[in-house]
């Protein structure tokens, strides 16, 4: 495989995971679906050029952005996400409406990502898609201590009614769902410049993701283009890939003057004909100084449209209600979830399955 065909696998690589992550939401929410191109040029009107920069001048960036990164040890979120509609994206007098989908939790992460953490959904109302009703709501659990991952569903319910779930899993590994898209996005991680590519292993970070593109064999290939520009009213690095546009390309935003925090990104498909369809778009439209130079997203949007003209424009609006960085008193038993008693235990390191609070050796718990 030659240098550039191995490039734009990489390139492409960067690009699908974004497409899972609105995979992943689909059956939840029903919102991926790209743009049309109107709604692209709103969006370059929110930048304005300052200057280009080298790849020495980006190279020169790496250590700080690594600082930053680095900075962080571990965090608390307590936050809120809704969805909202709207039928014609190009009219300001429009406003948009908010949907019954809803989800408040608090979460807790280690740093680097992927390593231990745990999310408790406080109440979670979606959509769904089974027949029962228009929208249900649950609470539930994940956790994942860097050994073992637990689950706990506590309530279910549609249609006015709730009912009592008590279950809950041991698990041989880090519960999937603990890792979608769709839980980056409610509890903030994927706003954020520490967690937005999660769990990718082969790009973990964007210090790591920068050497990467100003590296030879992907500057030679004039893949990406890097300006200095104003975006959403900051001063922000835009990383831009320009290598093979006539099929998809991805742009970052990266805010200078705020530890280099996550203000923009676009994941756009190129139609045959030339057009773009925006894929997906994140906005982070105010941080909070957590720490001296660490910089959280407290307000974020992710949007999409509709794939048909008769149906409605969909965003998710995200808000961070409280946010602790860097505890020093931080406890790390949080990441493993006590069992209430009369929950339903599926432990599938022992293979057993028992009720908390009694004895799980006993004949009938085997």
């Amino acid at each position: 495989m030659s240098n550039k065909n191995l490039l734009i696998k990489e390139n492409l690589c960067i690009m699908s995971k974004s497409k899972k992550l609105f995979r992943n939401i689909k059956p939840l929410l029903k919102v991926a679906i790209p743009f049309i191109l109107l709604s692209l040029s709103v969006f370059a009107k929110a930048e304005k050029l300052i200057s280009p920069l080298s790849v020495e001048d980006v190279k020169a960036l790496i250590p700080q952005i690594e600082s930053v990164e680095t900075s962080l040890s571990n965090i608390k979120i307590e936050s809120e996400l809704w969805g909202e509609t709207k039928t014609n994206l190009s009219d300001p007098c429009e406003p948009w409406k908010r949907t019954p989908i809803y989800i408040s939790s608090t979460a807790w992460f280690k740093y680097p990502p992927s390593t231990k953490g745990r999310v408790d959904v406080h109440k979670h109302v979606l959509e769904w898609q089974e027949g029962i009703a228009q929208y249900i709501n649950e609470s539930y659990s994940l956790g994942f201590d860097g050994h073992y991952g637990r689950t706990a569903n506590h309530t279910f319910g549609h249609s006015g009614t709730t009912y009592s779930s008590k279950k809950g899993e041991i698990l041989t590994d880090a519960p999937k769902n603990l890792g979608t898209s769709w839980c980056n996005t409610f509890t903030g991680r994927r706003f954020s410049l520490h967690f937005f590519f999660n769990n990718d292993l082969e790009i973990s970070s964007f210090s790591k993701f920068l050497r990467e593109v100003t590296s030879v064999n992907v500057v030679k290939h004039n893949a990406f283009e890097f300006n200095l520009v104003e975006f959403q009213g900051a001063e922000c690095v835009k990383i831009d890939s320009i290598l093979d546009r006539n099929i998809a390309h991805v742009t970052y935003w990266l805010d200078v003057s705020h530890g280099f925090a996550l203000r923009g990104y676009e994941l756009v498909n190129v139609h045959k004909d030339g057009s773009e369809l925006l894929v997906s778009r994140i906005t982070v439209s105010k941080l909070k100084e957590v720490e001296a130079g660490l910089w959280w997203p407290i307000e974020a949007f992710a949007e999409s449209g509709p794939l048909k003209p008769e149906n409605t424009y969909k965003r998710l609006v995200y808000r961070t209600l409280n946010v602790v960085a860097n505890n020093p008193n931080f406890n790390e038993n949080v990441f493993t979830i006590d069992f209430p008693n009369g929950y339903l235990i599926d432990d599938q390191i022992t293979g057993k399955r028992y009720r908390v609070g009694e004895d799980p050796n006993a004949p009938e718990n085997q």
